[in-house]
């Protein structure tokens, strides 16, 4: 089992960072976003239901990198 803690380790780092890079790019994009509209679309954008939020994308991220980082805690404590 020891000589598998590297791969768990890759795994996890891994992990991470595609969770970080995901973030960033949907936080340029919000930027880009924010940039491009003025007051009244963002004050019209606020009261529609989100239909172009990223907070749905986000969480299915951190929900899926969470799930994996428990899965791999389990294994390295048991």
């Amino acid at each position: 089992m020891s000589e598998m803690y590297p791969f768990y380790y890759a795994v996890v780092i891994l992990v991470s960072i595609v969770a970080l890079i995901s973030t960033i790019v949907i936080a340029k994009d919000m930027t880009k976003k924010e940039k491009e509209h003025n007051s009244e679309e963002d004050l019209e954008s606020l009261k529609a239901d989100g239909k172009n939020s990223s907070i749905p994308l986000l969480t299915t991220i951190y929900a899926i990198t969470f799930a994996i980082t428990i899965i791999l805690v389990w294994i390295f404590i048991f």
